[in-house]
Formats: C-alpha cells, sequence, structure tokens
C-alpha cells in the first residue's frame, strides 16, 4: 500500500513542478498549448473541488470575480501577484488548474476563449 501511496505523491509533485515551471513566467497565456496539456493531464479529486467551493466563496466574500484571479495568477509575476492580491501565488496556481479543469469539461468554448485570451 506504500508504494501506491508513494506513486501519488510521485506524481502529485511532479504535476506540480510542472505547474510551476509554466507559471513561473509571467504572461504564461502566451502558450495556451502548455496550459492544455497540463489540464488535459490534471485529474480532480473530490478534494479538489471541495478546496475550489471554499475559494470561490472566499473570492465571493472579498468581491472578486474568479475569472479575475485566475487571469492574474496567469498573467502576472509571483512577487506581483502575491502583492496585489495578499494570496499564496502557489495555492492559487492549484485553484486555477482545478478551475480550467472543471471549465473544459463543462464549457469548452469558454475554456478555449479563456486560455486564448479572448473575453469571456
Amino acid at each position: 500500500m506504500n508504494n501506491i501511496i508513494d506513486f501519488l505523491q510521485l506524481k502529485q509533485k511532479k504535476q506540480t513542478a510542472k505547474l510551476e515551471k509554466v507559471f513561473l513566467k509571467a504572461n504564461s497565456l502566451q502558450q495556451p498549448e502548455l496550459i492544455n496539456q497540463l489540464v488535459e493531464d490534471k485529474e480532480l479529486a473530490v478534494q479538489d473541488h471541495k478546496m475550489f467551493l471554499a475559494f470561490l466563496t472566499y473570492l465571493e466574500e472579498k468581491q472578486i470575480e474568479p475569472a479575475t484571479i485566475f487571469n492574474a495568477v496567469l498573467t502576472l509575476p509571483k512577487h506581483q501577484f502575491e502583492a496585489q492580491y495578499g494570496m499564496n501565488w502557489h495555492s492559487v496556481v492549484q485553484l486555477c488548474f482545478t478551475f480550467l479543469t472543471i471549465l473544459k469539461e463543462s464549457d469548452p468554448i469558454q475554456y478555449e476563449q479563456f486560455i486564448s485570451q479572448e473575453q469571456i
């Protein structure tokens, strides 16, 4: 059983490293094909949905549109994002990919518009 857990942890670490590699560059949306590949590789778990719903509630309380925050995490440098929004960049990156995965499954047209920087 430990091997299964280790495999899942290793897979999660690899995915996180890929996300950070893409996101550490400001204007990550200039290469939508990289983002699309990461979204296709993402497998959502119940915990992802719970965290995402909690984050949406938080954004609603702060009166921030989800698309605004997710666009910002994709386009702003890490330090600028954290200074502007007072949020942990790494956490929002993970939540952004949950958002993109859900969006791609539920509304592929809106997903394509989002990653190609067209208005939603």
